[in-house]
């Protein structure tokens, strides 16, 4: 039950070192639910507190402004015009903290995703660039899931996840084993598995579907530049 802390840092115990640690750990932050801004005391699932509120940070937000102004009316036993405040005004009403709560958790997301949408306009259109480059980059690259059509494949330097599309394997035919979720080379037996590390170059850009297709490099084109950098140039994004 990953609703439960310790049982997700004894998942994340067991899965650390092997081949689909970074698959498993992408299915997991992609199975937990957003954060959210409530009126009651739900605590910190990520930092494992039962009692947490904002109050102050690098960027203020409008959740600790409202925090901020509670206290103040707790604190200060006038009002802005001069007579007592009455002592139910110290607090807002629950109603009123719940559609806070609601809107400021709806904005936050909207943000959120604007600035995911931004992110990957841009990153579309350094692989865009790549696509006319007469020698495009390596890209180094982990298989996160494998299907009947093509591996998923993760750029970790580029936070980015592409198609290596079953055709592209021109050095053999590839059949797909779904209970081990593995692309199989009739002739030569060789596999692709999730976690399997994989050197790719861009093959194909999707601007209106936001889509990236990759091709396995050969060996022998191996020895071009491999992209090292934690980013590609021109590309701003956070942590997520």
């Amino acid at each position: 039950d990953l609703t439960h802390r310790p049982e997700l840092q004894r998942l994340l115990a067991a899965i650390r070192g092997k081949a689909e640690e970074q698959a498993l750990k992408v299915a997991l932050l992609k199975s937990l639910k957003r954060a959210r801004y409530d009126p009651q005391p739900l605590g910190h699932y990520g930092l494992a507190k039962a009692n947490y509120l904002h109050f102050t940070s690098p960027i203020r937000r409008y959740a600790d402004l409202v925090v901020h102004r509670a206290l103040g009316r707790a604190r200060s036993p006038i009002a802005p015009d001069g007579l007592p405040r009455k002592r139910d005004a110290y607090h807002l009403d629950m109603a009123e903290i719940a559609s806070i709560a609601e809107h400021i958790s709806a904005t936050e997301r909207n943000a959120a995703d604007a600035e995911i949408d931004a992110t990957q306009m841009k990153k579309l259109e350094f692989f865009q660039r790549q696509l006319a480059q007469r020698n495009p980059e390596i890209f180094r690259a982990a298989i996160v899931d494998v299907r009947n059509y093509g591996l998923m494949v993760e750029l970790p330097d580029a936070l980015i996840t592409g198609l290596v599309h079953v055709s592209s394997l021109t050095d053999d035919f590839y059949l797909f084993e779904p209970a081990r979720r593995q692309l199989i080379g009739r002739r030569s037996r060789k596999r692709f598995s999730v976690g399997d590390e994989v050197s790719v170059f861009v093959a194909r850009v999707d601007a209106f579907k936001r889509q990236v297709d990759f091709a396995i490099a050969l060996a022998s084109n191996t020895s071009r530049k491999t992209r090292r950098s934690n980013r590609p140039p021109g590309i701003t994004h956070r942590a997520q």
